[in-house]
């Protein structure tokens, strides 16, 4: 198992080598729409569009890179490996990293950018000062729990089951204002850690139960 793990970090490395460019790439938009923030009038809402272009977009590549190994690619690794298990984890775990080095890019850059802004004269928050500080380890696992959980759905019920749970995804977002409400409104008199540990449960066995579908694929 190890020895699978180590040659899946192996291979994948090649990824780290774009990660600098595309954070550069990505860094230089937000600080564009932070001036036009500016332009508008709007200098304390800058530093803040700039760290939130970066992590959402971070976000978005770490969520699309985990789905792609754990789903197109899986086949493939599963084709020239001696074990599963080692396998799903060197991609985890790799999914893991371009995630966690993604996150505290987007961390470091809108950090210092605010820092810059405050030199030149004004107050600016810093990003853990006005972001709540669940976002930054969310940030982090959500798009490896999304690429475990749709690979497991690709790999249990082929494409057909992708682009259902695309969909569901799709009208979720669009009717958010029909069932957020009452959800919210249920949910009020509870505290929040009812709420709260019912979503990691949840969480954590649509996690196990795609884990499992993962581990039962079959070679291509």
């Amino acid at each position: 198992m190890n020895r699978t793990t180590r040659a899946v970090l192996r291979y994948t490395r090649e990824d780290l080598k774009w990660i600098l460019p595309v954070a550069l790439g990505l860094g230089v938009l937000g600080e564009v729409l932070g001036l036009a923030a500016l332009s508008l009038g709007e200098p304390e809402n800058a530093s803040k569009i700039v760290v939130g272009v970066l992590l959402a977009i971070t976000f978005l590549i770490s969520t699309i890179v985990s789905i792609v190994y754990l789903a197109n690619q899986f086949s493939l690794f599963l084709s020239f490996s001696t074990t599963r298990q080692g396998l799903v984890a060197g991609i985890l775990l790799h999914s893991l990293r371009i995630s966690l080095l993604q996150t505290a890019i987007a961390f470091l850059w809108g950090t210092a950018d605010t820092l810059v802004r405050r030199a030149l004269g004004g107050v600016f928050p810093l990003p853990w000062q006005w972001m709540p500080w669940v976002i930054w380890p969310l940030a982090v696992l959500l798009p490896v729990w999304i690429g475990l959980f749709m690979g497991g759905i690709i790999q249990r019920f082929g494409a057909k089951g992708f682009w259902c749970a695309y969909f569901v995804f799709l009208l979720g977002p669009t009717g958010i204002s029909q069932w957020l409400h009452p959800v919210i409104d249920a949910l009020r008199p509870l505290p929040w850690q009812i709420p709260a540990a019912g979503l990691l449960l949840l969480a954590a066995g649509l996690a196990a139960l795609s884990l499992r579908w993962i581990r039962r694929a079959a070679v291509q």
